[in-house]
């Protein structure tokens, strides 16, 4: 995300699981139900209030009433996760990887979150005041007073957040000594941020620049303000990601190095401790009793569970059966749990129309969109199977090829991937194809959805009539083509041999991909692939690399980028713009280091970057030059030809999966209650999360959604 949040293809089960979550047991409390802080807002200000709150909770007698219908409550939800936290951590500071954010969002607030209906409301801010300062634009915010910082482990008063706090951490994030992974989102509207950094980066000790130079400060305790180098009508937005968080300065000092290493390494103010975490077993989050919003927080405790690589759907249903966890998704893999279901007895019942009464068809709404992406600059070469090694003719061959479009456009047309997503829904796997990098509904200009501009931008380049790149409004996938991805295999074998850059005696180019470490979803992966192995024969292996167990695999997909081509690797978005997605592979951009280009001090993969992205950056630059609030149709037409680009004329990435798609939901928690938006962190807090003792049925969830939609 940017600032980044990359996931992987293995948590598609899971995200499905937690967002579900639920509970039964009954031998925790509720915990303080109070809400601690206090202000009221300065003229001048726009009130970032909720207005869309959630009812009380009646604690004493563990009920709830919505709809009319009064519900027995519980105050433990159990869940699962499938991917342990690493990296950076618990440092928000610097982390990208969602596992890590999943778990720290849930302890630490920023000045705005998202509400039920995806608003943009208030979490540690009163409200906030803009001005145009030239052509630069000044937001300052108003804080609330008395909000606690306390200690994860003890749960101990640590002091008030104030202004000072948020400024600490803008400093820790640009500091290049820090290898910030979320910098870009800050230093890209910051003013003075970047010409900070590149100061702090050049050798030159003497032309240091005073961090005063950058644009944000504190004006009093309660007051923070943000200036930036050109208005940026999303703004607000950005603030629900992680390097916007604030951080106490003398706790951050205290700690050095150390900060954020573990859950013990950080203190909270958001709405639960971590007190409990057993690498691979059990993360336990308890509610913070100072909370300043613990009025909404209605849990007193969430245990989740690890799920393993070799869990199966099967696994998964018996542990909700058993109480182990109280909500998961029905999936074909699993036929008995997918007939009492889904399907039921006579075998009519659907996704969409389940037969069982506790079981709710839900649309999942777009987070984040996996792809397809090729390593352009190999330096990991571990292989679990020696047999599988490359030689040094092999290694150079292969990164020769992976220079030639045609090459690449291979790849772009001979992948199969309605075959995997054949995992989410058996019957109608288009749900969950996604063509476009950007996701839909992430934001609009002049009414019209962004991913319709580059619909209308495809069409008009590829000569077609009505596509959509977002499967479940095309109804087939406008991309995969095994002939077309042979045409051009055999068109890129020509241009690579004729231009003297590879012989014959090259081919067929090995290409290494890392498998999926899910056995179950293996046979999915294989028939993936299995045409585009047949487009390029005699062209090229694609060969598949066995991590072998989670963290092997992890650091494989990660840090190592020990693979040729992946696409188990997801992004979401930070903020409400294009450029969130964008931006990710401009020169120097968000993931260009699992392109290879982490390191491009030296010239030659420098050169090597800038002959693969220059391109594609320079269109992506006229489409992020227009900030003006009033052209943001002009900016979103010219990203989308950017993201064209990027996709169909260059095949850097090859988007494949997005969540939009219909699934079968058996859960205990209310729907229509928890917070929501498609970028940044509130979509995985479970503040707001309300539990029934017993399954949400068909009737109920339908009562609570006419609720929902009447209060929009």
């Amino acid at each position: 995300m940017k600032l980044k949040k990359l996931t992987f293809a293995a948590l598609a089960t899971v995200t499905t699981v937690v967002a579900l979550a639920s509970c039964g047991q009954n031998s925790a409390s509720y915990g303080s139900m109070e809400k601690h802080y206090s202000g009221s807002l300065k003229a001048g200000y726009t009130s970032l209030a909720n207005t869309n709150e959630n009812g009380k909770l009646d604690a004493a007698n563990s009920t709830y009433t919505v709809a009319g219908k009064t519900i027995k409550t519980s105050p433990v939800l159990k869940t699962v996760y499938q991917t342990e936290t690493s990296n950076d951590q618990f440092n928000y500071l610097t982390n990208q990887w969602q596992q890590n954010s999943d778990q720290y969002c849930n302890m630490v607030d920023g000045l705005v979150a998202n509400d039920k209906y995806a608003n943009v409301v208030g979490a540690l801010a009163l409200g906030y005041k803009t001005e145009i300062a030239g052509s630069k634009q000044v937001w300052t915010f108003q804080l609330k007073e008395g909000v606690k910082w306390v200690d994860n482990k003890t749960g101990e008063e640590k002091g008030e957040v104030k202004a000072d706090d948020f400024v600490a951490a803008i400093e820790y994030v640009l500091n290049p000594i820090n290898n910030s992974k979320t910098v870009g989102i800050v230093s890209g509207v910051i003013d003075g941020a970047e010409d900070y950094i590149k100061s702090l980066t050049n050798e030159d000790k003497t032309d240091d620049k005073s961090f005063d130079t950058v644009g944000v400060k504190a004006i009093d305790d309660y007051t923070i303000q943000y200036t930036l180098f050109e208005p940026t009508p999303y703004f607000l937005t950005c603030l629900t990601y992680s390097p916007f968080l604030p951080v106490s300065r003398a706790y951050l000092e205290s700690q050095g190095t150390e900060f954020g290493k573990s859950e013990n390494d950080i203190l909270v103010n958001g709405a639960f401790r971590m007190t409990k975490h057993t690498k691979e077993s059990e993360i336990v989050l308890t509610k913070n009793d100072m909370y300043w919003d613990a009025e909404h927080v209605y849990v007193g405790q969430v245990i989740q569970k690890f799920v393993p690589s070799t869990a199966t759907s099967a696994d998964i249903r018996k542990w909700f059966e058993s109480g182990d966890i109280d909500s998961f998704s029905p999936n074909a893999k699993d036929e008995q749990g997918y007939k009492k279901y889904v399907l039921g007895e006579d075998g009519k019942g659907s996704v969409k129309a389940p037969a069982s009464d506790d079981c709710c068809a839900v649309q999942s709404v777009a987070d984040r969109t996996f792809n397809g992406f090729f390593n352009f600059n190999r330096q990991a070469y571990e292989y679990k199977d020696s047999s599988k090694a490359k030689t040094d003719a092999q290694k150079n061959a292969t990164k020769i090829a992976l220079q030639n479009v045609n090459f690449r456009k291979g790849f772009l047309y001979g992948l199969n991937v309605l075959e995997y997503l054949k995992i989410y829904n058996p019957k109608a796997p288009i749900e969950f194809l996604g063509r476009s990098f950007t996701i839909r509904d992430l934001c609009t200009a002049d009414g019209k959805d962004y991913v319709d501009y580059l619909n209308d931008v495809y069409n008009r380049e590829q000569g077609t009539t009505g596509v959509d790149l977002t499967g479940i409004n095309n109804g087939s996938d406008p991309i995969f083509d095994k002939a077309k991805a042979a045409a051009f295999f055999q068109a890129a074998k020509e241009e690579l041999i004729s231009s003297g850059k590879l012989t014959a005696s090259d081919f067929p180019i090995k290409v290494d991909v890392v498998r999926t470490e899910t056995v179950e979803d293996q046979p999915y992966e294989d028939a993936t692939y299995a045409p585009l192995k047949e487009a390029a024969a005699g062209v090229m292996d694609l060969v598949l690399q066995i991590a072998g167990d989670d963290t092997t695999y992890d650091e494989w997909v990660t840090e190592d980028a020990n693979y040729d081509f992946n696409m188990l690797t997801g992004w979401g978005p930070d903020y409400a713009d294009p450029k969130t997605f964008l931006h990710c592979y401009v020169e120097d951009g968000d993931s260009v280091m699992y392109l290879g280009f982490g390191d491009t001090s030296d010239p030659e993969v420098a050169a090597l970057q800038t002959s693969i992205l220059g391109a594609y950056t320079e269109k992506f630059n006229e489409g992020a030059a227009i900030t003006d609030a009033t052209k943001l149709a002009e900016r979103y037409q010219k990203f989308a030809e950017a993201e064209y680009k990027l996709i169909y004329e260059d095949a850097i990435i090859i988007p494949w999966l997005t969540n939009t798609g219909w699934r079968a939901s058996v859960t205990k928690i209310l729907p229509y209650h928890a917070k929501r938006a498609s970028y940044g962190l509130s979509s995985t807090k479970f503040s707001d999360c309300i539990v029934s003792t017993e399954v949400v049925t068909k009737e109920l969830r339908e009562a609570i959604k006419a609720d929902y939609d009447s209060k929009k």
